[in-house]
């Protein structure tokens, strides 16, 4: 990837109401769970030393509505996020490089649980531009996919053939749109 001229200068912060945190597993081998985290915050910082991206999401403000059986476990306990321990999601870049294509990769560290490991993400960005309203926007969407045994998500169910129930690959999905900050 040809590295782009720094297209981003100062601080940009999520656009809370057009961003999104997604992710998504394999489910009884026939389909995908799916669901997102409503409470998001981004940052995205340019400076002479390049772009740093940082973000979290509040563990409770996950959108799953039914069952609420199915919501209390996931939150909860010692199974999936333990939100009671572990309230947030955080992640933090260690570099951002941004492709003149309008590609980027972003290398950086996820916790999930109180465990930090490294993980790698790509897709594109869209380089700042005026909105209608005065301020200056931009966008970064980024997929990724992790095997959650490495942050200690462990719970499997076996199916009546011995497959597994629910898939070790998760699929992130996170989409940006930025706002300059200032």
């Amino acid at each position: 990837m040809a590295v782009a001229a720094q297209p981003f200068t100062g601080a940009f912060v999520a656009d809370r109401n057009h961003s999104s945190v997604l992710f998504s597993v394999q489910h009884v081998e026939v389909s995908r769970f799916r669901a997102s985290f409503a409470d998001v915050d981004a940052r995205l910082a340019a400076d002479e030393e390049g772009v740093r991206l940082e973000g979290r999401a509040r563990v409770d403000s996950i959108s799953i509505a039914d069952p609420p059986e199915l919501r209390e476990h996931v939150v909860s306990g010692q199974d999936f996020f333990d939100a009671g321990e572990h309230p947030e999601i955080r992640f933090r870049s260690s570099r951002v490089e941004l492709g003149d294509d309008g590609n980027v990769r972003v290398v950086g560290e996820l916790e999930l649980r109180g465990v930090t490991r490294p993980i790698e993400a790509t897709g594109t960005y869209r380089s700042p531009v005026a909105d209608p309203f005065g301020a200056t926007r931009a966008a970064i969407e980024l997929a990724a996919t992790i095997d959650r045994r490495d942050w200690g998500f462990d719970w499997q169910m076996p199916l009546p053939d011995g497959d597994d129930a629910l898939g070790w690959q998760v699929e992130l999905d996170v989409r940006l749109e930025l706002v300059q900050d200032g």
